[in-house]
């Protein structure tokens, strides 16, 4: 199957590895994984791009969404 474009707009993470407390994460720190989840990523269906972004990141993904429309302000040019 070919991929496509997705954009990636929000994205929350389980970062309780296995039981641990989530405040062992800063701030930045946790801003830092969802800034290198967020944009656009090629993919071929919904359920890759959930791999693709669980693979680069190593942390399961609670919520994501998403839209294949790339006229979007994340990707506009002021």
């Amino acid at each position: 199957m070919k991929e496509k474009m997705y954009l990636v707009t929000d994205i929350q993470f389980d970062i309780t590895d296995g039981g641990n407390d989530e405040d062992e994460w800063t701030d930045e720190e946790y801003q830092s994984l969802l800034d290198s989840a967020i944009g656009l990523w090629y993919a071929e269906d919904g359920d890759h791009l959930c791999d693709k972004i669980t693979e680069k990141t190593g942390f399961c993904i609670i919520s994501i969404d998403y839209t294949t429309d790339t006229l979007h302000p994340l990707t506009s040019y002021l």
